[in-house]
């Protein structure tokens, strides 16, 4: 007798987040078999997917041992979330069917590489604004009128785990462009980004929106009768700018869906705790995980260049320190820009980097250093709002 996934488990199907292809995410497929027989279906299940997973990462040379994976929760929709010993971090299941009482299952597993790109060993400092719910009426059932903010603080905690960004956080105020749905003015984005970079001290800013949380039905096929499952989509979009630099470095957009368990008039407290561990509280929660992962990979290959905010009797003063890992003794080099004037009215800036102006730390607080060299003068003004750049690095 042969079952299709769709008349067994079609609400079953993990699908996390839709990725567009991400040059730093390495996917590799793997594919395992087992008979159900008597046993319990679920628990057979949950052995096939870590046998799938166990067998891309072999592909991947990572040879991450079944023992080591653990899935959480019932493996519905959302929650099939990974963790291992090894370099696993997402997972996709990709296809499940049962073909004489073998069930098959096909994944795709995201694996760190080993070897990255060239970097510098400093935390980026990254601005997380606040994410707006861009259709508010899609909030009323359930009213989640307050899941943008609810949101974006768990992307600031997320992002706080991440050991390539030093996160600060501006989330009672929202700086997406009204109606933004799919794209952003790059006028505002450096008019916006420059500002917040400079009263922020960070280098990098994170811009989104929550685009959709609509619902809709869906019919799972049941051998006698068809059941009707309310599901809510979560989609968002990310804009991560390079404000020192005016680059446009991420521009993305996430989705996830899952099972939507409230009655109509029900109102959801999105601040506790029992509905981050529902099905969409979930969903939720591992699309911004997907996000963060992508970000983080990003920054890690991004240049550190932070700014001179200080200058006093041979001394500068940069805006990075010790939490994003500054130590006493690194060294940066001078990076001077020189602000020029082009048609129109526009203006554009010209970098250089002086070699032979290597600074040393001295000093360093919270987020800030404090750097000499024997080239300063005594008291070098000029030098204020220039960059440095970790020195070898880039």
């Amino acid at each position: 007798m042969i079952f299709s996934l769709r008349s067994i488990l079609k609400s079953a199907i993990v699908f996390l987040v839709l990725f567009s292809n991400q040059s730093f995410a390495t996917w590799y497929q793997g594919s395992a078999q087992q008979s159900i027989g008597t046993f319990n279906f679920e628990t057979i299940r949950t052995e096939t997917i870590k046998h799938a997973i166990a067998n891309a990462a072999m592909q991947s040379n990572s040879y991450i041992q079944v023992e080591d994976i653990v899935l959480d929760g019932l493996l519905e929709s959302s929650k099939t979330v990974l963790r291992s010993e090894g370099n696993i971090r997402r997972v996709k299941i990709l296809s499940e069917s049962i073909n004489n009482d073998i069930l098959s299952i096909i994944v795709n597993v995201d694996i760190k590489p080993i070897f990255g790109c060239q970097n510098d060993p400093y935390a980026k400092s990254l601005l997380l604004t606040q994410f707006p719910l861009l259709k508010p009426n899609q909030a009323v059932q359930g009213a989640i009128f307050d899941i943008g903010i609810q949101a974006s603080r768990r992307f600031e905690m997320q992002l706080n785990t991440q050991e390539s960004v030093y996160v600060s956080s501006l989330l009672n105020k929202a700086f997406m462009p009204d109606g933004s749905l799919g794209t952003i003015n790059t006028r505002y984005l450096k008019d916006v980004g420059s500002y917040l970079a400079t009263e922020h001290d960070s280098q990098f800013i994170l811009f989104g929106a929550i685009r959709d949380i609509s619902l809709f039905e869906q019919v799972k096929d049941q051998l006698l009768i068809d059941d009707v499952l309310l599901r809510r989509n979560f989609t968002f979009q990310i804009y991560l700018y390079d404000a020192i630099k005016g680059k446009l470095i991420i521009q993305k957009s996430y989705h996830g869906e899952s099972n939507w368990q409230y009655k109509e008039n029900h109102m959801v407290d999105t601040d506790n705790s029992v509905f981050w561990r529902s099905d969409y509280g979930r969903t939720v929660l591992h699309t911004i995980n997907s996000a963060v992962i992508d970000i983080n990979d990003e920054l890690s290959c991004q240049q550190s260049l932070p700014q001179i905010i200080h200058s006093d009797n041979g001394k500068l003063v940069i805006n990075i320190g010790e939490a994003q890992g500054v130590k006493v003794g690194d060294k940066f080099e001078l990076v001077k820009q020189q602000f020029m004037q082009g048609i129109k009215g526009k203006s554009f800036v010209l970098s250089s980097v002086d070699t032979s102006k290597a600074l040393k730390v001295i000093q360093v607080n919270n987020q800030t250093a404090v750097l000499t060299s024997d080239w300063l003068s005594t008291l070098d003004g000029s030098l204020i709002q220039n960059l440095v750049r970790p020195k070898s690095s880039f």
